[in-house]
């Protein structure tokens, strides 16, 4: 399953082994990143990459953040864009999944 910033606020469902993915805007020339906040009993995080043009230099891309469910039940997915060094991000992604074994 993909989730993008559309799916922000939703709730989706889906099943022990399907990856869900997430997929959102990020220009990480400016210090902003996705930052995951996210139970890691429930969801692992197996792959975070980042996919952009080579030119112009700087230009944005979309970090893809792909996760494993670990257990049945509900779970709350946040994204927090931040810099590494702040507490306070400028953008969140939310959104709760039902994982169905």
């Amino acid at each position: 399953m993909e989730l993008t910033s559309a799916d922000a606020g939703g709730r989706r469902t889906a099943r022990l082994g399907e990856d869900i993915v997430v997929a959102l805007p990020e220009n990480p020339t400016t210090g902003y990143r996705w930052s995951v906040e996210v139970d890691p009993a429930a969801l692992n995080l197996i792959d975070d990459q980042y996919e952009g043009p080579t030119t112009p230099r700087g230009a944005a891309g979309t970090r893809r953040l792909t996760f494993s469910p670990r257990k049945s039940g509900a779970v709350h997915l946040r994204l927090v864009k931040k810099r590494a060094w702040e507490k306070e991000g400028v953008e969140r992604f939310e959104t709760d999944v039902d994982i169905e074994g």
